[in-house]
This record gives structure tokens, sequence and C-alpha cells, in this order.
């Protein structure tokens, strides 16, 4: 021991890297022991079947189909006299519902809303979110992920499972269960970008071994998770003849090889819950052209039946205005359950949507035996959770929430995420990192979809601190097309010209979508400066085909809003620039024959 003493302050770099090192496993082993919820019970204990049993005998037949609605709530600041608080709280209180889906908020808004609902409640709720960015994707404040394809292509199953595990502590500590992810949609064809960045990409070996981290960090943690969206939603196409609706249309076996192999692989790796689509597969359902949502040869017969899922089954939002018009506000519930789902999420109404159901089982359409199964599945989880267990368990500790939410270490993942997934899809020439370091004289030009987009002026500022001196200019909607010569002569005098895209997909359409001027000033640009111009894509990797000639390109797999932390990139990409990070990513979807999955220098 007293030479590896000596030896380490031998050298003081590795003096203190040690120490660090020794304080985070210190810090790690005493938060373990006062985490906010202990890991996922496996099963249920005698105590808790007995609880089960005698819940459900105690509850109406209203009350038990209560159990199986979620209606949705909003996390931000809320006044004691505002009408919304006045309905969540009697929708718990009065018409005993037994889940409520969270939205938007600040970490300790959230815990003590999410305490005046339980304490509301004669049941103990389930609370969900969801929780595909990470929880700061709801949550101001709390950690915000990349979306899944950086998992991906970073291809470690530990950092999928450190990630989650994270997200885990701070959805409990804020008074979460269950998190509406992992999305297992995939990302078959480069022209169909349905998905993009919010899939895990086209390889489904890589998806299941992701999937599997991921349920297992959640569970770990004490936190629920949820597959969606079946049957599947990264090879949809409108529906001919059918406005608003999507479809899969391609041959059963396809469906099944593809499709619904991803969603095994989720429900072999211990989904609690799967979320279905509002979506058609004619092929896997008779002919028929009923989504989903309501078609039950999809869930009973594929979903139940032949993959063999055990779990509940939820639908996705039953509120929407085309849902409501072809199914009707309330049959639209009765459907669905008939189907084979098991929770209702957001109809429009939610006390009318107990009713229709209570009809519905009360005239024999439904049978009460079909209720009691799928209330018993959901008395069973929050039993799993611990949620029976007293005020401990059920309550959250509204004074420990910046303990957990959002911390340092939780923010060091996020980064360490963005880092380890940047990808180089070309780098002719070296041109990455740059050989004038940090004297290069640089112009930034940001080529943006959305006017409003707030991410061009964030990683302008970035680069003007990493580069003194960097100019940028952005190409927005409907600017003056003069503005073009201008960016080209400031471009012609710098060193290296960054050409910063943050163009996302059009969803079902194109997977590239420049602008025609913007495309027409980039080949110009290219043409001019052939050596010269690094493109950066912020959450969008099919980009490299429409500007193939550009010397360098990398991609990040954030798209913002609900689609993926994208800034965090942008300190990863001005490190790669400076030569402080080696990407080391693999894209995880096709993009082309030049660039397969795995592609990655």
């Amino acid at each position: 021991m007293l030479k590896i003493k000596e030896w380490l302050r031998s050298d003081p770099k590795l003096f203190t890297l040690f120490t660090a090192l020794a304080l985070l496993a210190l810090a790690a082993g005493q938060t373990a022991a006062n985490l906010p919820a202990p890991a996922l019970a496996p099963s249920l204990s005698a105590a808790a079947a007995s609880w089960v049993d005698r819940t459900l005998a105690g509850l109406t037949l209203e009350k038990k189909i209560a159990q199986l609605v979620c209606s949705d709530v909003a996390g931000g600041y809320i006044a004691d006299d505002d009408p919304r608080l006045a309905r969540w709280l009697a929708l718990a209180r009065d018409h005993g519902l037994g889940m409520f889906v969270l939205y938007g908020g600040t970490p300790r808004d959230v815990a003590r809303l999410l305490n005046r609902l339980q304490r509301a409640a004669a049941v103990p709720l389930l609370v969900s979110a969801d929780f595909e960015g990470g929880p700061g994707q709801q949550v101001t404040g709390a950690s915000e992920y990349p979306a899944n394809m950086a998992f991906a292509a970073a291809r470690s199953e530990d950092l999928m499972y450190r990630a989650a595990a994270a997200a885990a502590v701070e959805g409990r500590a804020m008074g979460v269960h269950l998190t509406y992810t992992p999305v297992v949609d995939i990302a078959w064809r480069p022209d169909n970008p349905a998905e993009s960045v919010r899939s895990f990409g086209g390889d489904l070996a890589l998806l299941g071994r992701m999937v599997r981290a991921y349920v297992r960090g959640y569970h770990d943690n004490g936190m629920l998770t949820t597959a969606k969206h079946f049957p599947g939603r990264g090879d949809v196409a409108d529906m001919p003849g059918n406005p608003g609706w999507a479809w899969i249309d391609k041959p059963v076996r396809d469906v099944e090889r593809q499709e619904f192999r991803a969603f095994k692989h989720a429900i072999d790796a211990g989904v609690d819950f799967v979320m279905t689509e509002h979506i058609a597969v004619p092929s896997a359902a008779g002919g028929s052209e009923l989504p989903a949502s309501v078609e039950k040869r999809l869930v009973d017969g594929w979903l139940k039946g032949r993959l063999g899922f055990r779990g509940i089954v939820t639908s996705d939002d039953l509120w929407y205005d085309h849902v409501v018009a072809r199914f009707g506000a309330e049959e639209v519930a009765v459907k669905a359950f008939e189907a084979g789902h098991d929770v209702i999420l957001k109809p429009k109404d939610p006390a009318a949507a107990i009713a229709a159901l209570a009809a519905a089982v009360r005239s024999g359409r439904i049978p009460e035996s079909r209720v009691d199964e799928a209330a018993r599945k959901m008395l069973a989880l929050k039993a799993r959770l611990g949620l029976h267990e007293g005020a401990a368990a059920r309550f959250v500790d509204e004074t420990a929430v910046g303990a957990f939410v959002g911390t340092a270490a939780h923010r060091a993942i996020v980064q360490e995420v963005a880092d380890r997934s940047l990808t180089v899809l070309k780098n002719d020439g070296g041109l990455v990192p740059l050989a004038a370091g940090d004297s290069a004289r640089i112009v930034n030009v940001s080529v943006q979809k959305a006017a409003d987009d707030p991410g061009p002026a964030l990683l302008a500022a970035k680069l003007a601190a990493a580069f003194p001196g960097t100019p940028s200019f952005a190409l927005r909607p409907g600017m003056d097309p003069e503005y073009y010569g201008t960016v080209l002569r400031a471009a012609g005098e710098a060193d290296v010209v960054v050409l910063s895209l943050f163009v996302p997909r059009n969803r079902m359409g194109d997977a590239a979508p420049f602008r025609e001027g913007d495309l027409a000033f980039i080949r110009k640009l290219v043409a001019a400066r052939p050596r010269a111009v690094v493109a950066m894509s912020y959450g969008n990797p099919q980009l490299v085909r429409k500007i193939p000639e550009v010397a360098a390109f990398l991609v990040g797999y954030g798209e913002r809003g609900w689609f993926g932390n994208q800034a965090v990139y942008f300190d990863s990409f001005v490190k790669a620039l400076k030569g402080e990070l080696k990407p080391g990513g693999r894209l995880p979807v096709r993009v082309s024959k030049e660039y397969p999955i795995g592609a990655g220098l």
C-alpha cells in the first residue's frame, strides 16, 4: 500500500485523478443507501398479494374501471383556486382515477403537486410521464439526454444503463413511477424518416441490447417502463384516402421479422407496459384498416397472443380530434378496451369514459371479469412499486428533490452520451481537428429549418467563446436572397467554414428537407472552398446524402423539443474541433450505400 501511495504522489495528475475517482465512488455508495425508491420488486410478496386482493374486492365497478383510466396534469406552479387543480383532485378523490400522466413543470413544483394528488386518492396513484429524452424532456431542471439513436451510436450498454438509472432516480424523487419509454420503433429505410433519432436505429440486435439495458436501469431504481408505439411507427406511411391516419403497408412476414421483432425484444427485456398507436396493419389483421388502438387482432391476437406480452397494454392518447371524429369520444374507450387494452390513456372526458365502460359491462358487451383482470394487473404493479406500504413509500420528500434531480453527476452522464455518440462520417484531409487550433479563423453558417429555432444563437455564442472573433450567419426561412452573397464573401476569408445544420426530417416526408436556395448556396460554398467546409448536423444523419461533396461531416443525435437534447452537442463539437475529443460514434441507421449501419471514422 505504501508503494502505491508513493507511486501516485510521484505523478500529481494521476494522484488527482485517483482522488477524484475515490470521492465519486464514496459519494455513490452514500447515495445508494438513500435513493428515492428501492429496486422494483420482481414479484408480489404474500402481504402485497393480500393487499391487491383486498383492494380489488373493495372497489365498485366504476372504481375498478377508474383504476384503468389515465388523465393528464400540468406540473408547473398552480394556484390553490385554479379550476384545473380542482378537477384533478376530483378525479383522484371522487372518481378514483388510478393514473395521471405528467407534463411540464419544475422538480419541486412537480413533487408538491403529485403529493397533493396522492393525498386525495383512496388507492395510491400510478404517475406516468414521457421521459423519452430523460426527465428533462418534461421537467425543467431535470436531466435531458440526447435521443435513443445517440445511445445506439455510442454502442454502450453500460452507458445506456447508467443513463436510465439516473433518469429513474430523478423520476422517483419527483413522484413519477412509469415512463412511456423506450421507443422501440425501428428505422429501416433511409427514405422513410418517420421516427429518425427517436429510434435506436435499424440494427435489431443492437436495439435489443439497448432496450435490455434501458429496462434494467429503470427497474433497478424503482421505475416501470413502456415499449412504444405498437405495431411500430418507424416505417409507416399516410393511409390513402384516410387523411390523418397511418398504416404499415407491407406483407405480414416483413412486419413480423421487423416491427414485431423489435417489440419481442422489449417484451423479453421485461417492459411493464406496451403502448399502441393509431396505426393500421392490414396484412396482420385480416385486411382490416382499423388502427391498433381499436383492432383486436393486433392487440389480443398479436401482442398478447403470438408475441406473448403479459403486462399492461395502454392506448396512446384517445382525445385526438381525428380519433374522436372517427370513433366517438366515449365509444373509442370502449372499443379500445374490447380490443385488449388494459389502460385508457387521456380520453376526452375521463368521467364520461368511466361511465361508458361501466355501461358496456352492465349491458354484457364487456365481461366484468375482463375489468377485474386489468385492475388486478394495475394494483399488482402498484404493490410491486411498494406504493401500498404507507406514507413513506407513497409520498416523496419535497425537501430532498434537489439532492437527486439534475445533479452534477447526472449532467456528466448527459455530456458523456453526447461525447461518445458524436459520429464522423467524413473527414477528408483530416480537417477535424483543426490544424490551427484556437487560432483558426472560422466562419459559422447555420442553416435552420425553423425561423424561431434558438439553437443557432446558442451555438454561435459557444463558437465565439471557443474561437474568439468567430462571426456567425444564419440562413432562415424567408430571408432576402441577397444575404447568400454576404455570407459567401465572409466565408471566402476564413480558414475553415463551419456549416451548422439545424434541419430535422419531415416526418413521413423528405428525410433531408433543405430549402432549394439553401442547398444551392451550400453546393456553391463547397465548390468554392472544397477542403475547408466542416458540416455538423444536429439531429439528422440523412443530410449528408444531399451534400456529399463536403470535406467533413459530423452528426449528433438530438432534434430538440420532444426528440432529444440537441444543445449538449455544441460542447462536443467544439471539443472535436479543438482536438480535445476524438469522436467514436458509429451510425446506427442506414443512410446510403456509402454510409451503412456501423459507418463512422
